[in-house]
């Protein structure tokens, strides 16, 4: 598939909500003054962050049999960094940590760049 034909099917793909401001009519000057941006507008409105941690594809006739007690083996490997999802977009990579005895995230990498998987 093209590249044209790429964007094609998703024109919000290489949309960045920080380079907006000039859609809100701000000037740099008015930013400089507010100490804000166009994106102050947007900070309180709430998203679903959802942590994916792998997928694997059975038949309708195995999950009607699975029971308590069976494995289903995953795709990904122990260790690989996780799917981290924003209203159900992929956002970044991350590992699960511990935070004050709950799960938490340790981002590791953004949309935007590249995974090092060592």
């Amino acid at each position: 598939m093209s590249e044209t034909q790429n964007n094609n099917a998703n024109p919000l793909a290489d949309l960045d909500m920080l380079e907006m401001d000039d859609l809100f009519g701000e000037s740099k000057a008015a930013k400089s003054v507010s100490g804000g941006n166009g994106m102050s507008r947007f900070m309180d409105v709430p998203l679903t962050v959802t942590l994916e941690v792998s997928s694997a594809e059975v038949t309708l006739g195995e999950l009607s049999k699975a029971q308590a007690g069976d494995v289903l083996a995953l795709e990904k490997t122990v260790g690989e960094p996780l799917d981290v999802k924003v209203n159900g977009v992929l956002f970044a990579k991350a590992e699960v940590v511990m935070v004050n005895g709950k799960y938490g995230l340790k981002f590791v990498s953004s949309n935007k760049e590249p995974v090092d998987n060592g």
